[in-house]
Protein backbone atom coordinates (compact mmCIF):
# COMPACT_ATOMS: atom_id res chain seq x y z
CA UNK A 1 0.00 0.00 0.00
CA UNK A 2 1.63 3.18 -1.23
CA UNK A 3 -0.13 5.45 1.27
CA UNK A 4 1.22 3.40 4.15
CA UNK A 5 4.78 3.99 2.92
CA UNK A 6 4.12 7.74 2.61
CA UNK A 7 2.64 7.92 6.09
CA UNK A 8 5.51 5.90 7.54
CA UNK A 9 8.03 8.28 6.01
CA UNK A 10 6.20 11.29 7.47
CA UNK A 11 6.13 9.58 10.86
CA UNK A 12 9.84 8.78 10.69
CA UNK A 13 10.72 12.36 9.74
CA UNK A 14 8.62 13.75 12.57
CA UNK A 15 10.28 11.57 15.18
CA UNK A 16 13.72 12.51 13.83
CA UNK A 17 12.85 16.21 14.13
CA UNK A 18 11.63 15.73 17.70
CA UNK A 19 14.84 13.94 18.65
CA UNK A 20 16.90 16.70 17.02
CA UNK A 21 14.90 19.35 18.88
CA UNK A 22 15.48 17.57 22.20
CA UNK A 23 19.22 17.36 21.54
CA UNK A 24 19.39 21.04 20.55
CA UNK A 25 17.75 22.12 23.82
CA UNK A 26 20.70 21.43 26.11
CA UNK A 27 19.78 23.95 28.79
CA UNK A 28 16.01 24.00 28.59
CA UNK A 29 13.99 24.08 31.80
CA UNK A 30 13.33 20.62 33.23
CA UNK A 31 9.57 20.89 32.77
CA UNK A 32 10.01 21.38 29.05
CA UNK A 33 11.58 17.94 28.62
CA UNK A 34 8.64 16.25 30.33
CA UNK A 35 6.20 18.10 28.06
CA UNK A 36 8.16 17.13 24.97
CA UNK A 37 8.34 13.47 25.98
CA UNK A 38 4.65 13.43 26.90
CA UNK A 39 3.79 14.90 23.49
CA UNK A 40 6.05 12.35 21.79
CA UNK A 41 4.29 9.53 23.64
CA UNK A 42 0.88 10.92 22.59
CA UNK A 43 2.11 11.13 19.00
CA UNK A 44 3.26 7.50 19.10
CA UNK A 45 -0.06 6.35 20.58
CA UNK A 46 -2.00 8.26 17.94
CA UNK A 47 0.24 6.82 15.24
CA UNK A 48 -0.43 3.26 16.42
CA UNK A 49 -4.18 3.89 16.42
CA UNK A 50 -3.92 5.37 12.93
CA UNK A 51 -2.13 2.26 11.65
CA UNK A 52 -4.79 0.04 13.21
CA UNK A 53 -7.45 2.08 11.42
CA UNK A 54 -5.62 1.73 8.10
CA UNK A 55 -5.46 -2.04 8.55
CA UNK A 56 -9.20 -2.22 9.20
CA UNK A 57 -9.89 -0.12 6.12
CA UNK A 58 -7.65 -2.36 4.03
CA UNK A 59 -9.57 -5.43 5.20
CA UNK A 60 -12.89 -3.81 4.36
CA UNK A 61 -11.77 -3.05 0.81
CA UNK A 62 -10.69 -6.63 0.08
Amino acid sequence: MEQHKDFSEIHKQTLEKVEKYIKDKDKAPAGEYEKIHAAKDKWQTAWNEFLETLMVLEKLEI
